[in-house]
Parts: structure tokens; sequence; C-alpha cells
């Protein structure tokens, strides 16, 4: 999620120019939705300029502004922008954005700002736009959506060092592996979610390491991980298996395989001509 000190210092810097006399209030500071579902986003504004643009931007991670929709005060129609739509109620001066099909990817800090169009008294000018007002901004959580899940712990063990690294898989949505330090050699990640596009699928996922040798990966995600309810299973298999190779990785070994055996293949022949012609 964006910085609060970056967000703090955007609506700041862009604020204090902005015209006293009008406003942008975001009424949810925080939201979340599951996937797929609709998000809804509010926005009121005050103004008393007839003449004035809206807009929604989408602040990211590394905290770039994306402009995502535009509404003109004199337009009748709401304006749409693929998933992205507003409800415009100019009498009631709110300016709703509805987020259609969530995606993850959706996971940002939403901006409503205001901007009026101003007509200076030399009308040789011509007309001129007003800074933009923005709002407080709403946090946007996208929670990803894990069908049949199938709880697993899979075990890596270095069979030299004794390092062992565990991944926790499959688990449902509502289960949180919160990140946290269960004492200094043992970690434990946050989740994460994995997209699986040869399969079509995706799926939660935490991992947990330790440089200690009695550490297992059973202890670290059933007996110190705290689960929110007890209606979440918390008797994953544990496999103490190393994971099997992909399609593509195993035919780019067959190819290794291959062209070591064509190698060996030449050599051999030429060792042997060689030999002949010596014998000759």
């Amino acid at each position: 999620m964006a910085c609060p000190n970056l967000l703090w210092a955007f609506v700041v810097s862009t604020g204090l120019g902005a015209s006293m006399a009008q406003s942008v209030t975001q009424s949810q500071p925080e939201m979340s939705v599951q996937e797929a579902e609709t998000a809804t986003l509010d926005c009121t504004y005050d103004t008393k300029d007839s003449n004035y643009y809206l807009y929604w931007y989408k602040q990211t991670a590394s905290g770039q502004m994306i402009p995502i929709i535009r509404q003109e005060a004199y337009k009748q129609e709401n304006a749409t922008e693929n998933r992205f739509s507003v409800n415009f109620q100019k009498a009631a001066k709110s300016l709703g954005l509805k987020i259609s099909d969530s995606q993850l990817g959706d996971a940002a800090v939403y901006f409503c700002a205001l901007q009026e169009h101003t007509f200076p008294s030399n009308a040789n000018t011509g007309a001129g736009y007003g800074k933009l007002t923005f709002g407080q901004g709403t946090i946007l959580t996208v929670h990803s959506t894990i069908k049949d899940p199938d709880p697993t712990v899979y075990q890596l063990r270095n069979s030299k060092s004794r390092n062992t690294v565990c991944l926790f898989s499959d688990f449902d949505s509502n289960t949180n592996v919160s990140l946290q330090l269960n004492n200094s050699e043992v970690f434990v990640s946050e989740n994460t979610v994995l997209d699986m596009k040869s399969t079509d699928s995706k799926s939660n996922s935490a991992l947990a390491w330790s440089t200690k040798s009695d550490f297992t990966c059973k202890s670290a995600f059933i007996k110190n991980t705290t689960f929110p309810s007890s209606e979440i299973p918390c008797d994953a298999k544990l496999v103490e298996k190393s994971f099997e190779t992909d399609i593509n990785l195993n035919f780019q070994n067959l190819s290794v395989m291959g062209l070591r055996i064509l190698l060996l293949k030449v050599a051999g022949f030429n060792v042997l001509m060689t030999l002949r012609l010596w014998s000759n």
C-alpha cells in the first residue's frame, strides 16, 4: 500500500493552492471487498462554481497517481470507463465510484478530486482551469477468492546444512497468517497470493524458514499461528518432500541430457576413427 507520508505530501501540496470555497470529502478511510465483487466508493464535494470537473484517481503502491475517470458537471449522463463508472448526483453534490468485478490489481488508494472551470475577466484570454482539490483518500483492499482450499504444508530441508524452508499453501482466504517473528531464528511471512496461470487457479501461501536444526514446518504453521476461528481446519497435511518440477523444467532437463549423450557419441566416433587411421 502507498506510503502515508507520500499521500500526505501529495494532498497538502495540491490542496494549498486550491480555493477555500471548494472542498472534497471521502467518508470511507478504508474498505475491503472480495475478488469479483463490486466496490463502491463515496465522495461528496462543495463548490460555488457551476462549471467544474470531477475526477477519480488511483494511487498505486509506488506512489504513482493514475487518473481513471472524469465527470463533467454539465453532462447529465454518468461517465463510464471499462470496469469503472460513477454515480454523479449534481444536486446532492456527490460522485460515487463503482468498480465492477474487482480484481487483485485494483487494491490501491483512491482519491476523489474537484477542479473548477474559471472564466477570467479578460474574454480574449479564454477560460482556464483551477487547481485540483483532493479528498482524504480511500484505501481499497481486495481479498482473493480461493476455490476448494486444501491446506498443505511442504517442507524443504537441505541435507548438508539442515536448514529448513516451509511453504503453507491452499488455505482459506479467511485464514490470517500474520507477519511475525517467533524468535530470533524462526521467521513466518505474511499472506500472499500465488497466481498459477498454467492451471488457471490461485492459491494463498505463506513462508517460514529457520536455521535451527530441530525446526519443523508443523510447529511454525500449526502451533505458533493464530487462526481467526475454530471453524478453519488446522490439520494441514505435512509433506516431507521437495516440490515436483513442472513440465517446462522437465523438458529442459531432458534436452540437456540428450545433448550430452549426442556429444559423447560424437566424441566416441572421433576417437574410434582416429584409432582406425593409426592402425592403418
